[in-house]
Formats: structure tokens, C-alpha cells, sequence
């Protein structure tokens, strides 16, 4: 876990609180990480489902799933994570 946490530090994604042990997400960590998320949901996933059929998901968990997908788009819309720092 070391080697991973130095390896992110070294690449400006996350920044140690000084005097702990915590570690907090970098501005471009975040834009990053919702670079990775989109990439999966654009390209990677309806990739792989046409690979690997997906086990049944009973209809509430499926709204359940779509409504935090909604929730997530509005809060990354609101924080505007894409615009330059």
C-alpha cells in the first residue's frame, strides 16, 4: 500500500495531511477519477456486456441504481470537476 499511495503523491493525484496518516484527493485526482468513470460507462462497459451477459437485476434495485447514477451526474455537473483548475 505504500509503493501505491507514493506512486499517486508523485503524480499530484493525492496530497498527505501533514501530521497524519490521512490522504486527501487532489483537485486533478478528482477530474481524473471522473475521467476513469465515464470512460467506463462510455466505452468499457457496453464493451464487456456485449462480451459477458450480466446476471438478472430485479427492477427496484435497477431504479435504485439509475436514480444514484442521476444524483451523481447532477453532483459532478454542479461541482464542474471538468473545468481547469
Amino acid at each position: 500500500m505504500t509503493y501505491d499511495l507514493r506512486r499517486l503523491r508523485r503524480r499530484g493525484l493525492i496530497a498527505r495531511v501533514e501530521g497524519t496518516h490521512r490522504y486527501l484527493v487532489t483537485p486533478l485526482g478528482l477530474r481524473l477519477a471522473y475521467l476513469y468513470t465515464k470512460l467506463y460507462q462510455r466505452l468499457l462497459k457496453p464493451g464487456w456486456a456485449i462480451l459477458l451477459p450480466a446476471p438478472p437485476v430485479s427492477p427496484p434495485i435497477r431504479k435504485a441504481m439509475n436514480t444514484l447514477d442521476e444524483h451523481f451526474e447532477q453532483l459532478l455537473a454542479g461541482e464542474r470537476l471538468m473545468e481547469a483548475a
